[in-house]
């Protein structure tokens, strides 16, 4: 298989992987970012599954519950209630109690109501305005609430609105932006603010934003740790609380890319918080909600949590009631609660564990996928289609697997959509294109080879690597022509269907043993036959194949003798002959007809050897090249056939040495010896021998050969030097 095309269109593949990963269009990145979502969902909720439910943390939520609903009345509680709950936070020893509540308004005095009621009914005394006046203080809730929360390190939450106000706002910035570089940054602007009422917030530590900002498919996944309002930036409820609990500063990073300042990350309490450039984190989630440790308000209030179960923690307040709305959609479960996520973030915080994505995550994904792109380009296409299958199947997992420790070790969220797409389509593509390949090469085979080689032997061929030689190649091959004796004669006297079938009768299971024996049909010149081994499949044993196939053919011949005298055929005989050597194999011709066949010199000596078994009178003629341990073959003569310079030995082949008779093996060894008396120019010895064998086998017409080329070189004697070679001088 050429391998230019798969891996030409592997390194297109790859671009279009690039492409996806760096393009802007707007559908193609919706869609590419949507699944880069929820590929971070499943493997965020992978990674939570078999954690144990206890953890260590400093986080604590006391909880309005339904039961706390159910027990203390419907909200909106009475502060006073609120300023009780806060008091015994600090009796308990909470550190820190973060409000995840807004208190943007003032609660209505209840003996100012009750006053200004009856002064509208007409129905209060001087004396008693005074009376009403006098006990005023003892119903101003809110002044409970602010001592409560003085009297402990709290913080309460205010939320950023996306439409200005024109309420009043005296909460302090953490920083305010001076330069415009500083301006330029990407935090989240808010136009407007529900703040605190005036004079909380001065009677707490720190006032912290509640926002959270889903992303395009309603699911929260970020937080920011800071916001912009007109100048200033100011900190979420997690990041206050946070702070307050462990009284470290808070600074920017940031980090110029060319002529611009890009926010890297939050440094808090020496350690670098990450972030992407509008100051959010990833929420780091522990497993699902209530896997923090969560106590009922109402149980505070009456004095059911155990003594230091809240001791030395931050305590978030707030409501995980259903119709409290603050319950939100995450990557975890469709309905979380608001408070859990702040108490998230701000054990993120103390922990300075947060999964992240740098500013440079993009570049480093791309980069993996070059490399990884490259890879898989230049080795698939050398892979077999149950090493792409594996590789389909194992290596996303490996890449999963890696990831989720790349996570679980460093904490950086590396996307992998795009190496997952890699590592299944460059090897489909590869799978698909052998697979289509290896159909065409099938096709194209049996086209060619469907008429030489049995279908077995093209199944085979379908194995092999490479071109098989289409394009030629020498090798060391067997070749075998086979004729039938003066067919010209026999087809004399029969009509021209005749023929046809006799040759139809003859040649079908002529081939049938050639392909039996692993031989290749070149051709068929009207009764001639030319076949050969060792191509296109390489065979070790040709030689012993060609001899098999040449010894059943003759055999066939006799059973065939049958049939035809049952059709009024005339009896068939055939001279084959075989060589050995060095042949020119592939698909040849022109372009209006090509052949897949050999060619060279070896290749004529076999079909000189066929043309000679008349003149020997023998049934098949083999050279000294084609001789296998095997067979039983008798030297028949060294000659110099026409276009050869060069003397070659023939034998002629009498079969399988283990079915060579005793009487036959005397025979041969006969013939040998008044063959050496030949050679050595020993006439009267020769002639004496050659006597004896034609007067024992006078059907035998070699020796009738012998004996007349004697008695001519003994009336004229050879041209001397004389080695015992014969020249023909006919093909």
């Amino acid at each position: 298989m050429d391998k230019r095309i798969p891996i030409v269109i592997g390194f297109l593949l790859l671009f279009f992987v690039f492409w996806l990963q760096g393009t802007s269009y707007l559908p193609v990145r919706h869609f590419i970012s949507r699944f880069e979502t929820v590929a971070y969902d499943m493997q965020l909720r992978a990674r939570l599954i078999g954690r144990p439910s206890a953890f260590n943390t400093r986080i604590a939520i006391v909880d309005v519950d339904e039961k706390s609903l159910s027990a203390e009345g419907r909200w909106p509680w009475p502060r006073a209630r609120l300023a009780t709950l806060v008091a015994l936070l600090k009796d308990q020893g909470a550190a820190v109690v973060a409000m995840d509540m807004l208190f943007a308004e003032r609660e209505e005095n209840a003996a100012n109501l009750v006053l200004q009621n009856l002064i509208q009914k007409k129905k209060i005394t001087p004396s008693f305005v005074a009376d009403l006046q006098s006990v005023m203080p003892d119903f101003n809730n809110d002044a409970s609430l602010e001592k409560s929360l003085a009297q402990v390190d709290s913080v309460i939450a205010m939320s950023f609105l996306p439409v200005e106000t024109t309420a009043s706002f005296n909460v302090n910035p953490l920083f305010v932006l001076q330069s415009d570089e500083e301006k330029s940054l990407g935090f989240i602007k808010a136009k407007g603010v529900i703040s605190p009422y005036l004079g909380i917030e001065q009677k707490v530590k720190k006032v912290g934003f509640i926002n959270f900002f889903a992303d395009s498919d309603g699911i929260v996944r970020h937080v920011p740790l800071l916001m912009r309002y007109h100048n200033g930036l100011y900190p979420s409820l997690a990041l206050a609380a946070a702070q307050l609990y462990l009284m470290n500063d808070v600074a920017l990073v940031t980090e110029r890319y060319g002529d611009h300042l890009r926010l890297e990350g939050v440094r808090f309490g020496g350690v670098t918080i990450p972030t992407n450039e509008k100051s959010e984190v990833l929420i780091p989630f522990q497993g699902s909600s209530f896997t923090f440790p969560y106590f009922s308000a109402t149980d505070v209030l009456h004095h059911k949590v155990s003594s230091g179960a809240l001791a030395g923690k931050i305590v978030f307040v707030g409501t995980t009631a259903a119709g409290l709305n603050d319950l939100k959609a995450t990557p975890i479960e469709s309905t979380y609660p608001g408070i859990e996520i702040n108490a998230t973030v701000a054990d993120g915080l103390l922990k300075g564990g947060f999964p992240y994505r740098p500013a440079w995550a993009l570049g480093a994904e791309i980069s993996f996928v070059g490399a990884l792109g490259i890879l898989l380009v230049l080795v698939c296409p050398f892979l077999s289609p149950r090493l792409l299958i594996s590789a389909i199947l194992i290596l996303p997992a490996i890449l999963i697997v890696l990831n989720n420790m790349l996570w679980a070790k460093t904490g950086f969220v590396f996307f992998i959509i795009g190496p997952l797409v890699l590592v299944f389509i460059i090897p489909f593509f590869n799978m698909i294109y052998g697979y289509l390949f290896e159909t065409r090469r099938r096709e194209h085979l049996k086209e060619m080879f469907g008429q030489y080689v049995p279908e077995k032997h093209i199944e085979e061929m379908l194995k092999e690597k490479g071109s098989l030689g289409l394009h030629g190649e020498d090798r060391e091959m067997t070749v075998l022509f086979a004729d039938i004796r003066h067919f010209t004669t026999l087809s004399e006297g029969l009509s021209a269907d005749k023929v046809k079938e006799l040759l139809n009768d003859f040649l079908s299971p002529m081939t049938e043993v050639i392909f039996k024996h692993k031989g290749t049909i070149d051709k068929y010149v009207g009764d001639m036959i030319m076949a050969f081994w060792g191509a296109p499949l390489k065979d070790e044993e040709h030689v012993f194949n060609a001899l098999s196939a040449a010894v059943e053919m003759q055999n066939k011949v006799v059973a065939l003798s049958v049939i035809f005298k049952e059709k009024k055929f005339p009896d068939v005989q055939i001279g084959i002959g075989l060589n050995t050597g060095m042949m020119s194999v592939g698909d040849m011709g022109s372009v209006f007809r090509r052949n897949y066949t050999v060619l060279g010199d070896s290749v004529n000596v076999a079909s000189r050897a066929e043309s000679l078994t008349k003149y020997y009178g023998v049934k098949t003629i083999v050279t000294q090249y084609t001789q296998h341990q095997n067979f039983t073959s008798r030297l028949l003569d060294r000659v110099r056939v026409k276009g050869r310079n060069n003397s070659i030995a023939l034998y002629e082949l009498k079969g399988y040495a283990a079915d060579t008779t005793a009487t036959l093996r005397e025979e041969i060894q006969q013939s040998d010896a008044a063959l050496a008396y030949y050679f050595n120019q020993e006439w009267d010895k020769a002639r004496n021998a050659f006597t004896a064998l034609h007067q024992r086998y006078p059907a035998v017409h070699l020796y009738d050969l012998y004996l007349e080329r004697i008695a001519t070189y003994i009336a004229t004697p050879p041209e001397q030097p004389w080695d015992g070679t014969y020249t023909h001088t006919e093909k």
